[in-house]
Protein backbone atom coordinates (compact mmCIF):
# COMPACT_ATOMS: atom_id res chain seq x y z
CA UNK A 1 0.00 0.00 0.00
CA UNK A 2 1.27 2.96 -0.77
CA UNK A 3 0.35 6.88 0.01
CA UNK A 4 -1.77 7.32 -3.21
CA UNK A 5 -3.26 3.84 -2.42
CA UNK A 6 -4.02 5.00 1.43
CA UNK A 7 -5.64 7.95 -0.28
CA UNK A 8 -7.59 6.89 -2.75
CA UNK A 9 -9.16 4.58 -0.66
CA UNK A 10 -9.63 6.57 2.43
CA UNK A 11 -11.52 8.96 0.23
CA UNK A 12 -14.10 6.30 -0.96
CA UNK A 13 -14.07 5.59 2.68
CA UNK A 14 -15.12 9.12 3.98
CA UNK A 15 -17.45 9.77 1.00
CA UNK A 16 -19.36 6.78 0.79
CA UNK A 17 -19.46 6.81 -2.93
CA UNK A 18 -16.94 6.80 -5.81
CA UNK A 19 -18.60 9.86 -7.96
CA UNK A 20 -18.25 12.35 -4.49
CA UNK A 21 -14.68 10.56 -3.91
CA UNK A 22 -13.16 11.23 -7.22
CA UNK A 23 -14.66 14.66 -6.92
CA UNK A 24 -12.66 15.46 -3.72
CA UNK A 25 -9.45 13.87 -5.17
CA UNK A 26 -9.48 16.18 -8.23
CA UNK A 27 -9.89 12.75 -10.62
CA UNK A 28 -12.52 11.22 -12.89
CA UNK A 29 -14.85 8.80 -11.62
CA UNK A 30 -14.36 6.34 -14.01
CA UNK A 31 -10.40 6.33 -13.23
CA UNK A 32 -11.00 6.12 -9.44
CA UNK A 33 -13.85 2.55 -10.17
CA UNK A 34 -10.97 1.36 -12.21
CA UNK A 35 -8.13 2.00 -9.85
CA UNK A 36 -10.51 0.33 -6.98
CA UNK A 37 -11.24 -2.66 -9.38
CA UNK A 38 -7.15 -3.14 -9.78
CA UNK A 39 -6.69 -3.34 -5.89
CA UNK A 40 -9.06 -5.46 -5.12
CA UNK A 41 -8.16 -7.69 -7.97
CA UNK A 42 -4.80 -7.75 -6.80
CA UNK A 43 -5.56 -8.20 -3.30
CA UNK A 44 -8.17 -10.83 -4.59
CA UNK A 45 -10.68 -9.50 -1.91
CA UNK A 46 -13.40 -6.61 -2.30
CA UNK A 47 -12.38 -3.72 -0.34
CA UNK A 48 -16.46 -2.19 -0.47
CA UNK A 49 -19.64 -3.66 -0.68
CA UNK A 50 -22.66 -1.72 -2.50
CA UNK A 51 -25.68 -1.28 -0.30
CA UNK A 52 -28.19 1.58 -1.15
CA UNK A 53 -25.97 3.14 -3.55
CA UNK A 54 -23.39 3.82 -0.92
CA UNK A 55 -19.71 1.96 -0.42
CA UNK A 56 -19.30 0.32 2.61
CA UNK A 57 -16.46 -1.56 4.35
CA UNK A 58 -16.22 -5.19 4.21
CA UNK A 59 -14.25 -6.37 7.12
CA UNK A 60 -11.01 -6.60 5.46
CA UNK A 61 -11.79 -3.37 4.05
CA UNK A 62 -11.97 -1.75 7.40
CA UNK A 63 -8.96 -2.94 8.35
CA UNK A 64 -7.84 -1.48 5.32
CA UNK A 65 -8.82 1.76 6.20
CA UNK A 66 -7.01 1.15 9.63
CA UNK A 67 -3.49 1.30 8.00
CA UNK A 68 -4.54 3.64 5.13
CA UNK A 69 -5.01 6.09 8.00
CA UNK A 70 -1.33 5.78 9.77
CA UNK A 71 -0.10 6.05 5.88
CA UNK A 72 -1.76 9.52 4.93
CA UNK A 73 -1.03 10.66 8.76
CA UNK A 74 2.72 10.16 8.20
CA UNK A 75 2.20 11.39 4.74
CA UNK A 76 0.43 14.70 5.66
CA UNK A 77 3.07 15.12 8.73
CA UNK A 78 6.09 14.75 6.64
CA UNK A 79 4.47 17.43 3.89
CA UNK A 80 4.15 19.96 6.23
CA UNK A 81 7.28 19.13 8.40
CA UNK A 82 9.35 19.66 4.99
CA UNK A 83 7.08 22.16 3.32
CA UNK A 84 7.88 24.18 6.81
CA UNK A 85 11.50 23.28 6.60
CA UNK A 86 11.51 24.50 2.87
CA UNK A 87 8.94 27.39 2.35
CA UNK A 88 8.60 28.74 6.10
CA UNK A 89 6.31 31.42 5.03
CA UNK A 90 3.60 29.47 2.92
CA UNK A 91 1.27 26.73 3.71
CA UNK A 92 -2.24 25.95 4.51
CA UNK A 93 -4.44 25.66 7.52
CA UNK A 94 -7.73 23.90 7.75
CA UNK A 95 -9.64 24.84 10.72
CA UNK A 96 -12.75 23.64 12.32
CA UNK A 97 -14.75 26.02 14.22
CA UNK A 98 -18.24 26.46 15.87
CA UNK A 99 -19.94 29.23 13.98
CA UNK A 100 -19.98 32.30 16.01
CA UNK A 101 -16.41 31.47 17.05
CA UNK A 102 -15.41 32.54 13.24
CA UNK A 103 -16.78 35.33 14.35
CA UNK A 104 -15.83 36.42 17.81
CA UNK A 105 -11.94 35.40 17.22
CA UNK A 106 -11.17 34.25 13.43
CA UNK A 107 -12.44 37.61 12.15
CA UNK A 108 -10.35 40.01 14.38
CA UNK A 109 -7.00 38.09 13.95
CA UNK A 110 -6.69 37.34 10.34
CA UNK A 111 -5.42 40.35 9.38
CA UNK A 112 -2.54 40.11 11.81
CA UNK A 113 -1.91 36.72 10.90
CA UNK A 114 -2.26 37.23 7.26
CA UNK A 115 0.14 40.56 7.45
CA UNK A 116 2.81 37.83 8.93
CA UNK A 117 2.25 35.31 6.43
CA UNK A 118 0.47 36.32 3.46
CA UNK A 119 0.91 33.36 1.71
CA UNK A 120 -0.78 30.90 4.29
CA UNK A 121 -4.06 29.69 3.38
CA UNK A 122 -6.86 29.04 6.10
CA UNK A 123 -9.70 26.90 5.18
CA UNK A 124 -12.63 27.20 7.52
CA UNK A 125 -15.25 24.66 8.17
CA UNK A 126 -17.60 26.25 10.20
CA UNK A 127 -18.80 22.77 12.76
CA UNK A 128 -20.24 22.00 15.73
CA UNK A 129 -17.80 20.73 19.14
CA UNK A 130 -18.25 17.05 18.93
CA UNK A 131 -17.85 17.24 14.81
CA UNK A 132 -14.92 19.30 15.44
CA UNK A 133 -13.03 16.76 17.66
CA UNK A 134 -13.92 14.04 15.71
CA UNK A 135 -12.47 15.93 12.17
CA UNK A 136 -9.25 16.16 14.08
CA UNK A 137 -9.18 12.25 15.15
CA UNK A 138 -9.02 11.79 10.97
CA UNK A 139 -6.74 14.37 10.23
CA UNK A 140 -9.04 16.13 7.63
CA UNK A 141 -8.37 19.48 10.39
CA UNK A 142 -5.09 20.77 11.72
CA UNK A 143 -6.66 23.05 14.49
CA UNK A 144 -9.53 23.23 16.11
CA UNK A 145 -11.24 25.99 18.48
CA UNK A 146 -14.01 25.48 20.53
CA UNK A 147 -16.12 25.97 24.54
CA UNK A 148 -15.61 23.25 27.18
CA UNK A 149 -16.45 22.69 30.69
CA UNK A 150 -14.21 18.83 30.74
CA UNK A 151 -11.02 19.49 28.99
CA UNK A 152 -10.04 16.59 26.26
CA UNK A 153 -7.75 13.83 27.20
CA UNK A 154 -7.34 12.89 23.82
CA UNK A 155 -5.81 15.69 22.31
CA UNK A 156 -3.45 18.40 23.25
CA UNK A 157 -4.83 21.83 24.00
CA UNK A 158 -4.17 25.74 25.14
CA UNK A 159 -6.62 27.54 27.17
CA UNK A 160 -6.97 30.81 25.24
CA UNK A 161 -9.34 32.34 28.15
CA UNK A 162 -12.45 31.70 30.39
CA UNK A 163 -15.67 33.24 30.42
CA UNK A 164 -19.36 32.98 31.68
CA UNK A 165 -21.80 31.23 30.20
CA UNK A 166 -25.18 34.40 31.18
CA UNK A 167 -28.59 33.95 30.25
CA UNK A 168 -29.87 36.24 27.66
CA UNK A 169 -33.41 37.96 28.19
CA UNK A 170 -35.17 40.74 25.68
CA UNK A 171 -34.44 44.06 27.40
CA UNK A 172 -38.52 43.88 26.64
CA UNK A 173 -39.08 41.14 29.32
CA UNK A 174 -40.28 42.34 32.53
CA UNK A 175 -38.57 40.10 33.95
CA UNK A 176 -35.25 41.93 32.73
CA UNK A 177 -35.43 44.99 35.65
CA UNK A 178 -34.70 41.54 38.12
CA UNK A 179 -30.98 41.69 38.13
CA UNK A 180 -29.21 41.98 41.73
CA UNK A 181 -25.44 42.75 42.61
CA UNK A 182 -24.13 39.84 44.09
CA UNK A 183 -20.36 38.57 45.15
CA UNK A 184 -18.78 36.41 42.90
CA UNK A 185 -20.90 37.02 39.55
CA UNK A 186 -19.62 39.28 36.95
CA UNK A 187 -22.96 40.39 35.53
CA UNK A 188 -26.36 41.06 37.70
CA UNK A 189 -27.10 37.79 39.18
CA UNK A 190 -31.10 36.64 38.94
CA UNK A 191 -32.89 33.15 40.09
CA UNK A 192 -33.27 31.07 37.49
CA UNK A 193 -36.41 30.00 39.29
CA UNK A 194 -38.23 33.31 38.49
CA UNK A 195 -38.11 32.16 34.72
CA UNK A 196 -39.71 28.87 34.78
CA UNK A 197 -42.97 30.11 33.16
CA UNK A 198 -40.75 31.38 29.87
CA UNK A 199 -39.98 29.96 26.78
CA UNK A 200 -36.37 29.11 25.83
CA UNK A 201 -34.26 28.14 23.11
CA UNK A 202 -31.90 26.01 23.84
CA UNK A 203 -28.43 24.74 22.32
CA UNK A 204 -28.30 20.52 21.87
CA UNK A 205 -27.21 18.53 25.28
CA UNK A 206 -24.11 17.44 23.28
CA UNK A 207 -22.80 20.93 22.88
CA UNK A 208 -20.96 22.91 25.10
CA UNK A 209 -23.54 25.79 25.81
CA UNK A 210 -26.63 23.11 25.58
CA UNK A 211 -24.88 20.86 28.05
CA UNK A 212 -24.24 23.48 30.73
CA UNK A 213 -28.05 24.77 30.30
CA UNK A 214 -29.48 21.44 30.80
CA UNK A 215 -27.49 21.38 33.68
CA UNK A 216 -28.74 24.35 35.21
CA UNK A 217 -32.40 23.48 34.73
CA UNK A 218 -31.85 20.37 36.44
CA UNK A 219 -29.97 22.06 38.90
CA UNK A 220 -33.49 24.37 39.44
CA UNK A 221 -35.38 21.39 38.92
CA UNK A 222 -36.97 23.13 36.34
CA UNK A 223 -38.80 21.31 33.14
CA UNK A 224 -39.99 24.75 31.32
CA UNK A 225 -41.34 24.94 27.76
CA UNK A 226 -38.42 24.37 24.93
CA UNK A 227 -39.48 26.44 22.27
CA UNK A 228 -36.52 25.41 19.88
CA UNK A 229 -33.51 22.93 20.13
CA UNK A 230 -31.09 24.35 17.66
CA UNK A 231 -27.07 23.73 16.81
CA UNK A 232 -27.05 27.14 15.53
CA UNK A 233 -25.52 29.26 18.23
CA UNK A 234 -26.21 33.09 16.58
CA UNK A 235 -30.31 32.10 15.59
CA UNK A 236 -30.81 30.67 19.24
CA UNK A 237 -29.42 34.67 20.88
CA UNK A 238 -30.91 36.63 17.70
CA UNK A 239 -34.12 34.82 19.03
CA UNK A 240 -33.70 35.48 22.47
CA UNK A 241 -32.36 39.09 21.81
CA UNK A 242 -35.85 39.83 19.80
CA UNK A 243 -37.46 38.52 22.72
CA UNK A 244 -39.30 34.96 21.64
CA UNK A 245 -37.58 33.19 24.24
CA UNK A 246 -34.35 32.67 26.84
CA UNK A 247 -30.82 31.41 25.84
CA UNK A 248 -27.31 30.94 27.15
CA UNK A 249 -24.32 31.30 25.69
CA UNK A 250 -20.93 32.45 26.52
CA UNK A 251 -20.79 36.40 27.33
CA UNK A 252 -18.27 36.77 24.20
CA UNK A 253 -20.90 35.48 21.46
CA UNK A 254 -23.53 37.89 23.14
CA UNK A 255 -21.29 40.69 22.77
CA UNK A 256 -20.71 39.79 18.66
CA UNK A 257 -24.30 39.95 18.74
CA UNK A 258 -25.74 42.20 20.80
CA UNK A 259 -24.04 45.53 19.76
CA UNK A 260 -27.40 47.57 19.52
CA UNK A 261 -28.17 45.98 23.80
CA UNK A 262 -31.34 44.92 22.66
CA UNK A 263 -30.61 42.38 25.35
CA UNK A 264 -29.80 41.90 28.98
CA UNK A 265 -26.89 38.93 30.45
CA UNK A 266 -27.64 37.84 33.43
CA UNK A 267 -25.31 35.64 35.83
CA UNK A 268 -27.31 32.62 36.85
CA UNK A 269 -26.62 29.36 39.02
CA UNK A 270 -25.48 28.71 42.62
CA UNK A 271 -21.99 29.66 41.63
CA UNK A 272 -20.64 31.05 38.57
CA UNK A 273 -20.89 28.99 35.42
CA UNK A 274 -17.71 29.08 33.34
CA UNK A 275 -16.53 27.74 30.09
CA UNK A 276 -13.00 27.68 28.64
CA UNK A 277 -12.31 28.59 25.22
CA UNK A 278 -9.58 26.10 23.63
CA UNK A 279 -6.86 25.82 20.75
CA UNK A 280 -6.69 22.18 20.34
CA UNK A 281 -5.01 19.67 18.03
CA UNK A 282 -3.90 16.35 18.05
CA UNK A 283 -1.41 14.59 19.92
CA UNK A 284 2.37 13.94 18.61
CA UNK A 285 1.83 15.56 15.42
CA UNK A 286 4.22 18.20 13.71
CA UNK A 287 2.81 21.48 13.90
CA UNK A 288 4.00 24.17 11.24
CA UNK A 289 5.40 27.43 13.25
CA UNK A 290 2.47 29.12 11.67
CA UNK A 291 0.19 27.63 13.08
CA UNK A 292 1.98 27.57 16.50
CA UNK A 293 1.93 31.56 15.51
CA UNK A 294 -1.75 31.95 14.54
CA UNK A 295 -2.73 30.35 18.20
CA UNK A 296 -0.46 32.80 19.66
CA UNK A 297 -2.08 36.05 18.00
CA UNK A 298 -5.10 34.68 18.91
CA UNK A 299 -4.64 34.06 22.56
CA UNK A 300 -3.17 37.52 22.96
CA UNK A 301 -6.31 39.05 21.21
CA UNK A 302 -8.67 36.81 23.53
CA UNK A 303 -6.31 38.23 26.84
CA UNK A 304 -7.02 41.71 25.29
CA UNK A 305 -10.91 42.27 25.20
Amino acid sequence: MDLKEARYILSIYQNKSISKAAEALFISQPSLSKYLKNIEKELGLKLFNRINNEYLPTYIGERYVFYAKRIVNYGDEWSSEFKDYTARDSGRINIAIPIMLDMSIIQPTLPSFHQKFPNVKINIMEEVNFVAEHTLEDHTIDLTFYNVYEFPKSLNYQVLLTEEIVMVVSKNNPLSALGETKEGFHFPWVNLKLFENENFILLYPDQNSGALATKLLEDYTMSPNILLHTRNSSMALMMAIEGLGIAFAPESYVRCLNKDAKAVCFSVGKKKVETSLIAAYMKNRYMPHYINEYVSIIKEYCNLK
